[in-house]
């Protein structure tokens, strides 16, 4: 154990982002949200001396939670020893979220969501490496969680958040609820998927002359290509992206330790033509991007809502998360317009597909996480060496025809299928889904009215339905039941 004490003490509500992860950090597995890092240990060095600088410049590694309240202690310990459990959940009210574990010349540093993002973590190990040689450490500039915390509750905060929630209400009521309608079971399902790196020179240079052609950044665009060739396959005019916000389009946040990220909704039209798709996005990653920051309970609700209103789930099919802030140095590893993919070990995370920007400039470096169930492997390998062959070709003008550059052409659907709401719906699945809800045999038409003889209402049918519809992408409820004599949509 290392203790510390001495250090200045505050409480103050939570940030949004704090609220949102505090949650995730009670609920999800560890692995999805515990950080584990290892670091090299100079001779010489002082572990805990490093610790006690670490959590004195950074307060959101002193911090606990107490219902609406965060306390930044001003004393306390910190867990060293041999090893750092990285696979235990975070006691987020009685544990300060850093253990540190020291074996020989190596150090393990292991933190949670609750105390930083992606972004975050990667201020805290600069930190630490300067730290551990010896070398002065400039003054912090970025406010601590609780400074963002008492500006987001301001009234002009507080306006800020409620124009996001009007933001996700829109764009929820238009999107389609999945882009791979691919019906799976998610029971017992341990969300350990295959990853794709995919390298390119030239697709990094091509970035540069696309984002002074447009004005698209490099990182619009890389999703840009994401969404509309997962948008081509799946056949439709529009597709939703979420995009892991860092929010750090302010200065001062850019250092800042602490949990920023939430999702940024972007829907992205589709076209054949990738510089419509480009135009389309410009404005589409600005709205989102803008509307992320947001009270994370007021937004499951909306969700809910929508939900039911719509007759549908909406799956986490396209994640799209850029870290090239943190990015990776060293020389490219390809040249030319040459592409590279190699597959990665399988690892975890939960979503359909996901795609992660590591860097953007000298080279793009990408992975590409892909569930098999819906994207299987040689789609997958088509999808992340497609991206970066659009931004190749995009960089010297417009691409007309982003299928024949890909190799990606729309899934084919037989009549059982049916186009409504802008989504593609399987009519097979639409009737299991109201059969094994009521468990009768239903009938369900082209206008997707539902005919079944039962005892319950259209509304306990609906809701069973719901409740049912989660990993049956294929799927929606039906817009009208028609049940033993009685009829009325139920939403």
């Amino acid at each position: 154990m290392t203790a510390f004490s001495g250090l200045p003490a505050r409480e103050g509500p939570l940030t949004m982002g704090q609220a949102n992860m505090v949650r995730c950090v009670r609920t999800d597995p560890p692995e999805h949200m515990n950080y584990r890092v290892v670091r090299g240990l100079p001779a010489g060095a002082s572990v805990e001396d490093a610790v006690r600088t670490l959590v004195a410049r950074h307060e959101s590694l002193r911090t606990t939670f107490h219902g609406d309240v965060q306390r930044v202690h001003g004393s306390g310990v910190i867990a060293l020893g041999a090893e750092a459990d990285h696979t235990a959940r975070f006691d987020v009210e009685n544990e300060l979220p850093l253990r540190v574990g020291v074996s020989g010349d190596q150090v393990t540093l292991v933190t949670t969501h609750s105390a930083a993002d992606a972004a975050g973590l990667a201020v805290l190990l600069a930190d630490w490496d300067d730290i551990v040689v010896g070398k002065p450490l400039d003054p912090v500039t970025a406010p601590q969680p609780v400074d963002v915390a008492l500006a987001e509750t301001s009234p002009a905060g507080r306006k800020r958040a409620e124009a996001a929630l009007r933001y996700w209400d829109g764009a929820l009521s238009r999107v389609p609820r999945s882009t791979l309608t691919a019906s799976v079971d998610d029971t017992g399902h341990e969300w350990r998927l295959p990853r794709l790196r995919i390298r390119s020179a030239g697709a990094a240079r091509a970035l540069a002359r696309i984002s002074a052609r447009t004005g698209v950044s490099g990182s619009a665009s890389v999703l840009a290509a994401y969404a509309a060739l997962s948008g081509l396959r799946g056949g439709l005019p529009l597709t939703g992206v979420l995009s892991i916000s860092a929010n750090r389009f302010r200065p001062d946040l850019r250092s800042y330790v602490g949990p920023l990220a939430q999702d940024a909704l972007v829907p992205v039209p589709v076209s054949a033509s990738f510089e419509e798709v480009l135009a389309g996005v410009r404005g589409a990653t600005l709205g989102a991007y803008q509307n992320s920051r947001f009270d994370a309970d007021a937004l499951i609700s909306i969700m809910e809502r929508v939900q039911r209103e719509r007759g549908v789930f909406f799956a986490r099919d396209l994640v799209f998360n850029d870290m090239s802030g943190t990015g990776r140095n060293g020389r490219p590893a390809t040249a030319g317009d040459e592409v590279r993919a190699t597959w990665l070990p399988e690892a975890t995370l939960p979503c359909r597909t996901a795609l992660w920007v590591h860097r953007l400039h000298g080279e793009l470096d990408l992975t590409l996480w892909a569930d098999p169930r819906v994207l299987p492997r040689e789609d997958a390998l088509l999808l992340g060496e497609g991206i970066a062959r659009i931004l190749i070709a995009a960089g010297d003008g417009n691409v007309s025809d982003i299928s024949e550059i890909s190799g990606i052409a729309p899934i084919e659907r037989d009549d059982s299928w049916v186009f409504t709401d802008g989504q593609w719906v399987s009519l097979p699945e639409v009737t299991k889904l109201v059969t094994d809800a009521c468990g009768i045999p239903a009938s369900i038409g082209a206008d997707l009215v539902c005919r079944v003889e039962t005892p319950m209402t259209p509304a306990e049918l609906h809701t069973e339905c719901l409740r049912l519809l989660p990993g049956r992408m294929g799927a929606i409820t039906p817009r009208h039941y028609v049940v033993a004599g009685a009829e009325g949509s139920g939403r």
